[in-house]
């Protein structure tokens, strides 16, 4: 009886409510969420109330100042998220049969966190399978952990906080100092203390936030340094925040490996701490989850026993183009 009751919901359903639903809590307002659709606000808000007539349960609390998603809310929309990445994959499911793998993989990642170990399996995994296709995203961390929590890449690469739900490896370490650029009243000054920085405006990256959802040993010096407090530029590509930092735009942590070449053409000079410079891990993650097509069950069967790489070594000059 239970099971009939279930396949006349699925029936009954209107299945375009939860594509609205789920562009509602994407977007945080029924506004926002009509703009998107190309809707009038009162046929958004009159779906929202079907589709919780339907279930039988309000999903999401709107009153003056608050649009927070009910626990019932927040159940349905990671099935809706499931739903519709799976909707995504659809095409990609129905390779063709034949001796030959086709497909697309899609890897999200931060922006320069490269490895030696995993250009050589790319290289040789494109070799077996050359009529896979390929495409790497750069996102901030939190899109990435996003995309991969939503089905929409087959591999994630970033460093952060990874959700429990998500499969991960290490991928490599990156060492971190501070610096500024030739403008700066430091610049060439050695034996500097922690104190002379505070109140220098700071360049970024999204995921170096006091109290955001990444915070890393990067963010915990800045913490206990006390400096970095105004921040006045943030970029996702380790590039532009060099750049902005040589421009004397502001103070900023980078890499050392990738901040090396610019040291040493005197754009950039190191700032305090100089010992015990902070660590960042950096993962592989991907959704135990996720509908694969055979490309992509492929791709991460390849490169499953990647090495890890603990800190890179200083690449060339020319790494960056000025």
């Amino acid at each position: 009886m239970a099971r009939h009751r279930l396949e006349r919901f699925a029936h009954n359903l209107d299945w375009n409510l939860l594509r609205t639903f789920a562009i509602v809590v994407e977007e945080g307002s029924i506004t926002a969420a009509a703009s998107r659709l190309l809707l009038q606000q009162p046929a958004v808000s009159m779906a929202l109330k079907r589709l919780e007539q339907t279930v039988g349960h309000r999903l999401i609390d709107r009153r003056p100042g608050r649009f927070d998603l009910t626990e019932a809310g927040d159940r349905l929309y990671r099935q809706c998220r499931d739903i519709f990445a799976a909707v995504v994959r659809l095409p990609e499911s129905l390779d063709q049969a034949g001796e030959d793998v086709t497909g697309h993989v899609s890897i999200y990642s931060v922006s320069h966190v490269h490895s030696p170990y995993w250009d050589e399996r790319l290289s040789s995994f494109f070799a077996a399978h050359p009529k896979v296709s390929l495409s790497v995203t750069i996102q901030t961390t939190t899109d990435v952990i996003s995309a991969v929590e939503r089905n929409l890449a087959t591999i994630g690469i970033s460093d952060g906080v990874i959700p429990e739900g998500l499969d991960r490896a290490p991928f490599k370490q990156e060492r971190y100092a501070l610096y500024c650029g030739r403008g700066h009243r430091l610049f060439g000054v050695r034996g500097v203390t922690l104190d002379a920085l505070r109140g220098d405006p700071y360049v970024t990256f999204p995921a170096d936030m006091l109290g955001g959802p990444h915070m890393s040993a990067v963010t915990a010096v800045r913490a206990l340094g006390s400096f970095g407090q105004e921040v006045r530029a943030v970029s996702s590509h380790v590039e532009e925040v060099l750049r902005l930092i040589a421009a004397n735009v502001g103070i900023g942590m980078l890499p050392v490996h990738l901040a090396g070449a610019a040291v040493r053409a005197g754009r950039l000079w190191q700032l305090p701490p100089y010992d015990n410079l902070p660590v960042t891990d950096v993962f592989r993650f991907t959704n135990p989850n996720a509908m694969l097509n055979a490309a992509e069950q492929r791709f991460l069967a390849h490169v499953a026993d990647t090495a890890f790489l603990p800190e890179e070594i200083e690449p060339s000059e020319d790494y960056f183009s000025y």
